[in-house]
């Protein structure tokens, strides 16, 4: 749950990003791949909300080329070699899946869906290799 809190206050920069990078960044190193696929779909989008901040504050400001390259990191986070270092390969929408609710009202049908988010199956292997490009790309 606090991971999707950090993703909420992500958006939009709530969180004064460029402030706190270094935490979080650390704090996406520790969640990646962990959990079931909605825990692993929030720190997938956080790196995405806290690169979007990132392009769009207005402090600190950063060069041309420096936003240049973040637009290519939030264009490169968003290809399907990233949900695969994420573990979240399988995934049509990351920003659903993040906000997806174990919990259901009494009475509700469980769709497929439904069962494989509460499925151990579900949890994607991560290899050093690809905690190693999910680093280097944060870097």
């Amino acid at each position: 749950n606090l991971a999707r809190y950090l993703l909420m206050l992500s958006f939009n920069n709530s969180l004064d990003v460029s402030r706190h990078l270094p935490y979080l960044f650390h704090i996406v190193t520790f969640l990646v791949c962990a959990g079931p696929v909605s825990m692993r779909a929030s720190t997938h989008g956080l790196v995405i909300n806290i690169i979007h901040s990132l392009c769009t504050c207005t402090k600190p400001v950063f060069a041309e080329e420096a936003l240049r390259v973040l637009r290519l990191s939030l264009d490169e986070f968003s290809l399907p070699k990233f949900y695969q270092l994420f573990g979240i390969s399988n995934v049509h929408s990351a920003a659903t899946t993040a906000f997806r609710s174990a919990h259901r009202a009494a009475g509700e049908r469980w769709s497929a869906v439904d069962r494989s988010f509460l499925s151990n199956n579900d949890k994607e292997r991560l290899s050093l290799s690809s905690l190693e490009a999910i680093t280097d790309a944060l870097l």
